[in-house]
């Protein structure tokens, strides 16, 4: 198995007597805080190459205080300009809310500053964000796709013209050409139509937070997708399990440690509440995909779940190396992932608990998983070219 840190960049300074019932504006936003955060965070990815894991990501969102980097290039490259030997990738652009040249261009020179360590990655977006961009959600997947069937192109081809729905394109030739030919691009993927998308173009797939059960589903869905319709098998090098760890001394001071942080993200949830999205988003979810995500004890835990319900279903994994281990061997068994990215920051949680609990980690926890799935050891496997 491979190990990677992956982590929100969540703004940790709403006051107390904030709720998910207040539109959560940038008059919350104190830049000394931000600047603070984005610091720390930079310094808790760095200790990664250190520590011996094989890689961190990075992510963007927009709107909110659950994660204030806007752009996932801006951090990703002051990473990759702090370490020499680490993994370091992105998961990932908007698409649709993105020229898909511009990623390609991004892609390819984040690549080459980093000389070969980059590992792409691509999302379609949550609803706050179509509606702030003014695009149309019903859209959303059509433009993902178009986009990454783009993106792919543009970071292989030397010269490409594209016509499609949304771009009309004449003579792209992206500078510099990256090192990795081509280089690995990894993403989320939870609806059927998503897991489809990904098992016919051989894109390695992730899930976070979710029960086991939710993550055996999905990834035994993009396999038999792969095997029955598309003709290859995918191996754990393919799926990538994500959870929030918490690693302490003892599992009471894990527990003390890392609840309230917690519970501040749950506390603040936003995305798609009607409070922070000023009209209902039609569009973003299909119900065949609402369907797929009913499979019983597959669901994440309602929003008035209590921290041990949390910790029970795996939204987080915290207490001593032991336990945290023995969680985490069960899940990967169970679920089949190669590749795990632990978010060791969560929430409001402090700077010196996050490099403890990363201490902690790759010493204690690291080593008991590490022969676990070894088929991730091979290279990063790379997507398959544009769907014709």
């Amino acid at each position: 198995m491979r190990f990677y840190s992956f982590d929100e960049t969540t703004y940790p300074a709403i006051p107390r007597d904030i709720g998910p019932e207040v539109k959560q504006t940038n008059r919350f936003c104190d830049p000394a805080v931000a600047v603070q955060t984005y610091q720390e965070h930079l310094e808790e990815w760095e200790l990664c190459e250190a520590l011996g894991f094989d890689g961190a990501f990075v992510n963007e969102h927009h709107f909110t205080y659950f994660n204030i980097n806007p752009s996932s290039t801006v951090l990703a490259t002051a990473l990759i300009a702090r370490t020499k030997r680490l993994r370091v990738g992105v998961i990932g652009h908007v698409l649709p809310l993105r020229h898909p040249v511009q990623s390609a261009e991004e892609f390819a020179q984040m690549d080459v500053l980093s000389n070969g360590r980059f590992i792409g990655g691509v999302v379609r977006g949550v609803p706050q964000e179509f509606v702030s961009y003014n695009i149309d959600p019903f859209t959303s997947r059509e433009r993902f796709v178009e986009s990454y069937d783009i993106l792919v192109r543009a970071l292989r081809e030397e010269i490409f013209d594209y016509e499609g729905q949304f771009y009309k394109l004449r003579a792209v030739s992206v500078w510099p050409r990256p090192v990795q030919q081509p280089i690995p691009i990894w993403m989320p993927a939870g609806s059927a139509e998503t897991i489809e998308f990904a098992a016919e173009r051989h894109i390695p797939i992730a899930r976070v937070w979710e029960p086991t059960l939710a993550f055996t589903d999905v990834f035994d869905y993009y396999k038999q997708i792969a095997k029955e319709q598309f003709g290859w098998e995918p191996g754990p090098q393919h799926l990538i399990g994500a959870r929030y760890v918490h690693v302490a001394e003892t599992t009471e001071k894990a527990i003390e440690e890392c609840r309230e942080a917690v519970m501040y993200v749950r506390r603040l949830a936003t995305f798609s509440r009607p409070v922070q999205v000023s009209a209902p988003v039609p569009g973003v979810q299909t119900d065949r995909s609402f369907d797929f995500r009913k499979h019983p004890g597959a669901g994440m835990p309602g929003p008035g779940a209590p921290f041990e319900k949390l910790r029970e279903d795996g939204f987080i994994v915290c207490g001593d190396p032991d336990y945290v281990a023995d969680w985490l061997k069960k899940d990967a068994e169970a679920a089949g992932y190669g590749h795990f990215l632990g978010m060791f920051r969560m929430g409001s949680n402090s700077h010196a608990n996050v490099m403890n609990s990363k201490r902690l980690f790759a010493e204690y926890v690291m080593p008991k998983l590490r022969a676990l799935n070894p088929d991730a050891g091979s290279e990063l496997p790379a997507p398959a070219g544009a769907a014709g």
